[in-house]
Formats: structure tokens, C-alpha cells, sequence
């Protein structure tokens, strides 16, 4: 089973720095290094998940303090791995530094292998080496998936016969393949990728809201205060996938398919279900591609949790078109199927393996799969004030071409 999250807090010392001359950082507690006088130091130091799986995107902050005003050319996030290659990461320039402890985020994903993480500053030509502490060594391992393969044969429902099945996840390992077939942050959204509060978005997604377990992937949405990288505000976080990893799906013209449980668990801070579904909206969907400059948009289905029954089925490409069916059932009481058959001549729609609508548009340019569950900001829209959490689940993802 997959280890829970959690912020994991490292206790560092005010006081002690390692000092080295030169244009690249030291080598952590090496080569001799003497010490110096503390002018900064890191009052905490924090990462929001403990990296278990390559390419799982993870979000470090650290509180630094000085014993007076001070401003440092450089600020990075020191990072080296077993073999001492460097992968610095969330460089900042002109840092101001005082006696008040700020805070300082960044995020990136690893490789597999073993990794030692601090903070480092330079003022001209010196660097000076925040002390790390062993409790600052990470370890990532390869992303584990099993039993990945869908029936021999299968065919997207309702979509007939003479399909092959080009690119599929069944979510039946103990972690998401995070890098590979995935990745956490999209070009659809502005902020980093990862949130869009310009789109009625409340939420920044992170790697961590996505669980792999039990044959399904859930995505779980969280009233949690965060700062992104830019250091814009968040009041919830949340999580998607892409298909956009080393071994993911880039297409224009497709089957695509997930079997899927819409906003359920909706939960106040007891724990206690909120009769009041209202503020969530998940999706699954195409977005354009790296490279491609124009709107190339299919939604499978969005769902505004506050009306569950109504899902928006819409070509935004080419011609456009779409439907707003009511469904006799709940979305968020068990998995659903739901596809679209996406041609050169126009995009059909697909719920449990029934023909709902057709539109006449269909993409000109190659797009990527998206799954998500974002959190909706519109006045009247927007979760009710008791509620904390909520949850969607994917059991797969498939897609085929002829």
C-alpha cells in the first residue's frame, strides 16, 4: 500500500554555516570547510511530501532569519545526489534577508537515486552553506505499477469494433507513474502550471492530492492554505494529471475513455459528510499540445458539483457543439463510464457505452489527456464554508485509434 503524505518538518539550529570561496556551492559538511559566525540561518525547513516514486513533483520551504538586514545576491535550494551532481533548484536573486524569518518555496521532481537538500547563499563570489542535517537526505525509488494491462480485446464502449488500444493506465499499482505516463502541472493552467485562480479556480494542484491505491486513482481536494512558487495565495489544493510524461499520449484525433466516480466525500472538519455538494469541478478532457498555438479543447464531461446530474459535454476545436444532459443517476454514487470518440469529421459523446450527443468540431492540432478536480471559485458556486474535502476517483484511462 501506498505510505500516507505528510508535511515532514526538519528542526535547524540558528547559528552554525559552513563558509566556501568560489563560483559553485561546496560539497554538504566536506572538504574541510571551516566554520563561521552565523549572519543567516534556517529557523525550519520543510518538504509537503516524502518522495517515494521518480518524477513526483514535491514543494520545499524553508523560514530563514538574520541576526540583522542583509541582502544576499543569490538564494537556491542546494540539492546534490550520490555521485555529487548538482540539481539546484528555486534560485532567487536580491534576496533582502532580517531579523523577521521569511518564508521560501520552491518546487521540482527527482530521479531515482539518493538526494541530500539545503539551503545556500552567495554574496559575490563566496558561498556560504547552511549546515544540513541528516534528517535533509531523501531517498526516490522507480515508480511501481502492476497488473497495467487492460482485457485482451477491449474496445471503448459503445464505440463499436476495429479499435486498438494505443495508451492506457489501469491505476492498478501501489503509486502514480508520476514523470512517465503523467505529470502534475499543464500549460492549460497559469500559475506554474498548476493553478489558475483567472479561470474561477480556487485550488493549486499538487502531486500529493493524488493517491494510487485499490485499483483507482483519487484525487482528493483540500481546504489548505498554500503558496505557490509565483507566491500567490491558495485556499485549497487539489491535484491533476496530464498525459504528458516521457512514455505519455500526444494525439489529435482519438477514442478516449475513463471509468470514473464524480465529487463524492464531501466532508466538513469532522469528518461528517456536507449535504451541500456545491464547488467542485472535475473533468476529463484534451488540451493542446506543446506547440500547438490554438484552442484544441474536448471535454469528455465537466460537472459543477452544485447541480451533480448535469454534466457539459463540448467540443470548444474547430466548429464546436456539445449537449447538457441531465443523468438519471448520481455521478458521485458509483463509477461511470465515459468516452468520446473524437474523428476528423466531429466528436461523439459517450456515457456508459450510450450515444448522448455529437458535435461538429473536432481538433486541428495534437492535444493531451487531462484528468482533474479542481475547485470552483463562482460566488454561489464556490464549497460551502463547512466543507474541507472532497474526493474523485478514475479506475482507468484508455485510448484508441484505427
Amino acid at each position: 500500500m501506498r505510505r500516507l503524505w505528510r508535511a515532514v518538518l526538519i528542526p535547524v539550529a540558528l547559528g552554525t554555516l559552513l563558509s566556501t570561496q568560489g563560483s559553485a556551492l561546496a560539497n554538504p559538511l566536506g572538504g574541510g570547510s571551516r566554520r563561521a559566525a552565523a549572519t543567516v540561518a534556517v529557523q525550519e525547513f520543510k518538504r509537503d511530501v516524502e518522495y517515494s516514486t521518480a518524477g513526483q513533483t514535491g514543494t520545499f520551504t524553508a523560514k530563514l532569519a538574520a541576526d540583522r538586514a542583509i541582502t544576499v545576491d543569490e538564494l537556491v535550494f542546494a540539492v546534490r545526489d550520490s555521485s555529487d551532481a548538482h540539481l539546484d533548484f528555486g534560485h532567487r536573486t536580491n534576496v533582502q534577508l532580517g531579523t523577521t524569518a521569511q518564508a521560501f518555496t520552491a518546487s521540482r521532481s527527482f530521479p531515482a537515486g539518493t538526494f541530500t537538500i539545503w539551503m545556500a547563499y552567495r554574496q559575490g563570489t563566496t558561498w556560504t552553506n547552511l549546515a544540513p542535517n541528516p534528517a535533509q537526505m531523501f531517498t526516490v525509488t522507480e515508480s511501481s505499477s502492476g497488473g497495467e494491462n487492460p482485457p485482451t480485446g477491449v474496445q471503448p464502449q459503445g464505440g463499436g469494433t476495429g479499435w486498438n488500444l494505443q495508451w492506457w493506465d489501469e491505476f492498478n499499482g501501489t503509486s502514480v507513474d508520476w514523470g512517465t505516463k503523467w505529470r502534475g502541472n499543464s500549460s492549460s493552467l497559469a500559475d506554474n502550471g498548476r493553478g489558475n485562480k483567472d479561470n474561477q479556480q480556487l485550488e493549486y494542484n499538487l502531486d500529493r492530492n493524488c493517491q494510487e491505491r485499490n485499483g483507482a486513482v483519487t484525487i482528493t481536494a483540500k481546504r489548505e492554505n498554500h503558496t505557490s512558487p509565483s507566491g500567490t495565495g491558495y485556499s485549497w489544493t487539489s491535484c491533476l494529471l496530464t498525459s504528458t510524461g516521457s512514455s505519455g499520449y500526444t494525439f489529435k484525433h482519438a477514442f478516449i475513455e475513463s471509468r470514473a466516480k464524480l465529487t463524492y466525500n464531501v466532508k466538513d472538519a469532522n469528518g461528517n459528510p456536507v449535504s451541500d455538494t456545491r464547488g467542485f469541478w472535475p473533468a476529463f478532457w484534451t488540451w493542446q499540445a506543446d506547440g500547438v498555438n490554438s484552442w484544441q479543447e474536448t471535454d469528455a464531461y465537466e460537472q459543477y458539483s452544485d447541480n451533480p446530474r448535469k454534466l457539459h459535454l463540448t467540443s470548444h476545436a474547430g466548429s464546436g457543439g456539445g449537449c447538457q444532459p441531465t443523468l438519471d443517476f448520481d455521478p458521485g454514487d458509483g463509477f461511470h463510464t465515459y468516452g468520446a470518440d473524437i474523428s476528423p469529421t466531429g466528436t461523439k459523446f459517450y456515457i456508459d457505452g450510450q450515444l448522448v450527443c455529437t458535435a461538429a468540431g473536432t481538433p486541428s492540432g495534437n492535444t493531451n489527456i487531462i484528468e482533474d478536480l479542481y475547485v470552483y471559485s463562482r460566488p454561489g458556486s464556490d464549497p460551502n464554508p463547512a466543507t474541507v474535502s472532497a474526493q474523485k476517483s478514475v479506475d482507468y484511462v484508455r485510448v484508441w485509434q484505427r
